[in-house]
């Protein structure tokens, strides 16, 4: 559910527990009991995954993987990467595209 609904922007926790038909504390307990990480930071993490596979493996333009992956514009992406990787999402393009992909961009 959460995979394939990346790009909505109200992708958020009280959106997953009314699709579950749960209270908000008894979902977010569950989940992070059964997944290991907060419902919030999963969602972080799953547009986090789906912006770093675009990046490697598309031409598309970073403010584009940014809308689509949900994160809304691309400095909400690029503090996402800042925070969790340590590296903007321009350089890790730069680093980890596909050479096929970045002789094209």
């Amino acid at each position: 559910m959460i995979v394939g609904n990346l790009e909505r922007a109200d992708l958020t926790v009280e959106f997953l527990t009314e699709k579950a038909r749960m209270s908000l504390r008894n979902f977010a307990r569950l989940y992070k009991h059964k997944i290991g990480r907060t419902p919030a930071k999963a969602v972080e993490v799953f547009r986090l995954e789906a912006a770093r596979r675009l990046l490697e493996n598309s031409t598309r333009n970073i403010d584009r993987i940014a809308v689509q992956c949900g994160f809304g514009d691309e400095e909400r992406m690029r503090v996402t990467f800042q925070r969790n990787l340590g590296v903007a999402p321009r350089d890790y393009r730069k680093r980890f595209a596909v050479s096929r992909v970045a002789t094209v961009a």
